[in-house]
């Protein structure tokens, strides 16, 4: 078996380099060292000893769930992501498993984990897409993705009707008399999913002919909650509704409109998505698109072990339908 010691004569480093690399430890390594460890350790197959005991026992009974991180954001601060988490490890407790959560923000750091772990099967939350590939070729045990839109086609993946989550949202705010209306989502570190919401949203209202100015579409990596409120505010024709991307933000918008006494809904209306049960107890009770994230961890997991058990059973997508749930944030504007 591959010893810290043989990578280390390999590198032309000390051990105790290679551990603190091994151990994602290597704030005094360089970048370029750091490489070159992870590439002879993955080029000599190196396996930590701590996972001996159970490759020995042919199965660790682990099951790694990894969360995309971030140096100034916690995945697990965010309700929908803590939601899905709990789900998933009831589901996978059900079944005489443990679940070893792994924050990352580098996914080359991936493989050693799931290596070091002997994990059986790994589930992917948030948006992996651009590595999806990578890490797919570098691991040969079950992983499935959910809301993934990579074109890769042998992807296992389960995830929601996004655009029709969008065309809900403009269809009921047609419905009770808004023309003008707005969007706001953080579009380049989501992916696919925040641009399907809004590319549903805006084709419901083109053809409704009543399209989203570009200027209504508020990027959340460029500006937050109060800005959205005070452009609203100064705007001359201002969007009388507004569909957040999600629940979690919908709430922020109550707050910054909350503090500069700009009222939901009489002065702005917004619908969010989710369904978080939180909103329900917002002043106006949230109106959003509601996704089954029960569901959506139940499927995750019904595919993930269905592969586990049967290496050879091809790959399948699954999406999960979506549905309006009313309540009293959007104010009915009559017809003049």
């Amino acid at each position: 078996m591959v010893t810290l010691k043989d990578i280390a004569e390999r590198a032309g480093v000390s051990m105790m380099t290679v551990s603190r690399v091994m151990n994602g430890n290597h704030g005094k390594v360089s970048e370029k060292t750091a490489e070159k460890i992870r590439s002879l350790a993955e080029e000599m197959n190196y396996i930590p000893n701590s996972s001996a005991r159970s490759l020995a026992a042919k199965s660790s009974k682990i099951i790694a769930v990894i969360l995309r991180d971030s140096p100034i954001y916690n995945p697990l601060a965010d309700p929908y992501s803590s939601s899905l988490l709990g789900y998933i490890t009831k589901e996978v407790q059900k079944r005489g498993y443990y679940v070893m959560i792994h924050l990352v923000e580098d996914f080359s750091n991936i493989t050693f984990s799931l290596r070091s772990w002997n994990a059986e099967g790994a589930v992917f939350l948030g948006i992996f897409d651009d590595e999806v590939r990578h890490i797919q070729h570098n691991n040969h045990i079950p992983l499935v993705f959910t809301d993934s839109y990579s074109n890769i086609r042998q992807l296992i993946n389960v995830g929601i009707d996004d655009y029709k989550g969008g065309e809900l949202a403009a269809e009921y705010f047609y419905g009770k008399g808004h023309k003008k209306l707005a969007f706001a989502g953080p579009f380049t570190k989501t992916g696919g999913v925040i641009s399907r919401r809004c590319q549903g949203f805006s084709d419901a209202l083109e053809r409704k002919n009543i399209p989203v100015s570009s200027e209504h579409i508020y990027d959340l990596e460029k500006m937050g909650p109060e800005d959205i409120i005070d452009s609203i505010q100064n705007d001359k024709e201002p969007p009388t509704g507004i569909f957040a991307f999600s629940d979690e933000f919908a709430m922020q918008l109550y707050g910054a409109a909350s503090q500069k006494s700009f009222p939901i809904p009489d002065r702005l209306s917004v619908i969010g998505f989710d369904d978080l049960p939180a909103g329900r107890s917002l002043p106006a009770p949230l109106t959003t698109i509601r996704q089954d994230i029960y569901k959506k961890a139940k499927e995750a997991c019904r595919i993930l072990f269905e592969h586990i058990s049967q290496p050879d059973k091809p790959s399948e997508s699954v999406v999960l339908d979506v549905q309006l749930i009313e309540r009293d944030s959007v104010k009915d504007i009559p017809e003049i």
